[in-house]
């Protein structure tokens, strides 16, 4: 992205910096200080030759990746990027987190349809590996003859910035990340602040910290340098990211499914204790970040389990003969596992590294060791998800639906009120807690009040079914009289629990 702004962002003439390759890569800024986690963001402008195993081995942990540029030439309007695949691929295979990104030409075609054009060419999946889908929006390229907000008024800029990210969220169930410069962005949106529950990925070559755009209270990512050559590329080199957080946040922007393991011998799950500085032992009562791990699928029907405390891999250390522990940076023999299911449900690991089972030594007392060659009771673990974070968009008014008091949709961004745990009730059943009260949604008076989160606990007017609808949405039917979740009024009225069928004010995205 930098060969895209990086004129305006240095503050010298580059108008055609976009356009054109380089023959030497610009020298790098060092990483700023106090930002351990490493990124970059390529496209075709590195070419197709990228060494991704160079990259993961030193220290880049995610990587967003051009899918598609709307380019203004008549029959090439969507320019799909010739190396995407085989940058996700190259990416995917070396544990780096991947989002996918698309250089926006607003006026040019609608927000949705350019959201739509980066999803059909990019499918997202909530894998637990993949970043957000991201909006590049800055200056003009020289080349397209427009002025720097594309000839729009703020007010049709910002209008056109909201379809692209509802239509992300309404597809993917996420909120687009937005990559943007503040000298952009603040005269060109007239300082808009109506997209702060959006991620930002913020451009700007420098040592310190840049000034943020209106609205945001800080960024996820920083752009802060352009590389220099890295093996495999005979084109310039990657930008230089850092994100701002520590690994478990990088892990709860990728979102999608973590695992926790959980031995069967003393119903303890498995820890990467000490933060990942001490090895992999079965003695904690309840899920946290040392507990989280991603499962990524390696090839050869073998896995790998990356700790969301540090985004290192766990290793089978010393061929075996030491305990697990998870503080390798890249996947070899030892980092690979293969998944057993069990006749009773649970599952087991086997040790690439010396083909024994990974055991909860001494009845989960002693640290987790790949030392057993069968399976008994202490080789037994269960794979728990722990209960994911949701927001409710309501197709009658695009608004997310708030729990300040009784439930309504009346919030155009996400934040605390808006957010809920959704937890399984068992019976094919579940439950809403609320992160702003820390209670549990209910159907009051068995579905004749408005629905409002002032449970502690949960019975039968806490429970819904979740009805997938044809169009991707969801519709809640309430356990307490079997009626369906209305945004009453096109939103207008708060949700309550009183329709028998379902139409366009009892359906619901569901946004993560």
């Amino acid at each position: 992205m930098a060969r895209r702004g990086v004129a305006v962002l240095l503050g010298v003439t580059l108008a055609a910096a976009g356009l054109t390759m380089v023959a030497a890569p610009a020298q790098a800024l060092p990483p700023p200080p106090g930002y351990a986690i490493r990124g970059v963001d390529v496209s075709y402008f590195q070419g197709p030759a990228l060494d991704w195993a160079a990259l993961a081995r030193g220290g880049t942990k995610f990587a967003y990746i051009r899918v598609s540029e709307q380019d203004g030439r008549p029959l090439s309007n969507n320019n799909p990027d010739p190396f995407f695949a085989t940058n996700w691929a190259g990416a995917r295979a070396n544990g780096v987190y991947a989002g996918a990104y698309h250089r926006a030409r607003p006026g040019l075609s609608s927000g949705k349809q350019q959201a739509d054009v980066l999803l059909d060419l990019a499918p997202y999946a909530a894998d637990g590996l993949s970043l957000p889908p991201m909006l590049d929006i800055e200056w003009p390229r020289a080349d397209w003859g427009l002025g720097d907000c594309y000839n729009m008024t703020p007010a049709q800029l910002v209008a056109w910035v909201q379809e692209f990210v509802t239509e992300i969220a309404v597809r993917t169930g996420r909120q687009a990340m937005i990559y943007t410069n503040t000298n952009w962005w603040n005269p060109c949106t007239a300082s808009s602040t109506r997209f702060a529950a959006n991620p930002l990925f913020l451009a700007n070559y420098s040592q310190n910290p840049p000034p943020l755009p209106a609205g945001w209270p800080s960024f996820a990512i920083w752009q802060h340098a352009a590389g220099t050559a890295i093996p495999g590329s005979d084109w310039s080199s990657p930008d230089l990211d850092v994100f701002k957080g520590d690994y478990p946040a990088l892990a709860r922007l990728v979102g999608g499914p973590a695992t926790s393991l959980q031995a069967t011998i003393n119903n303890r799950y498995v820890t990467a204790a000490s933060a990942g500085a001490a090895p992999l032992i079965a003695n904690r009562t309840a899920i946290g970040p040392w507990e989280q791990f991603d499962q990524i699928d390696v090839g050869g029907g073998f896995v790998a389990l990356r700790a969301r405390v540090n985004g290192r891999f766990v290793t089978a250390d010393k061929a075996g003969a030491a305990p697990l522990i998870a503080n390798r940076t890249a996947v070899g023999a030892w980092e690979k596992f293969a998944i057993v299911t069990n006749a009773d449900g649970t599952i087991s690991l086997r040790a690439n590294a010396n083909n024994r089972f990974v055991t909860a030594e001494k009845a989960g007392a002693a640290a987790l060791i790949a030392n057993r060659t069968a399976i008994g009771p202490w080789e037994k673990f269960r794979a728990v998800r722990p209960p994911p974070l949701i927001s409710l968009l309501a197709n009658a008014n695009l608004r997310y639906v708030n729990a300040a008091s009784a439930l309504t949709a009346n919030r155009a961004e996400i934040g605390p009120g808006e957010q809920y745990d959704r937890i399984d009730a068992g019976g094919g059943l579940v439950a809403f807690r609320s992160r702003l009260t820390g209670r549990y949604v209910t159907a009051e008076k068995a579905g004749t009040q408005p629905l409002i989160a002032n449970r502690t606990t949960i019975g039968a007017w806490e429970k819904f079914t979740v009805v997938t609808n044809a169009d991707g949405t969801i519709s809640l039917r309430a356990n307490a009289n079997n009626k369906y979740v209305t945004a009453d009024k096109s939103g207008a009225a708060p949700l309550i629990a009183n329709r028998t069928a379902i139409g366009s004010w009892e359906r619901f995205f569901v946004v993560s």
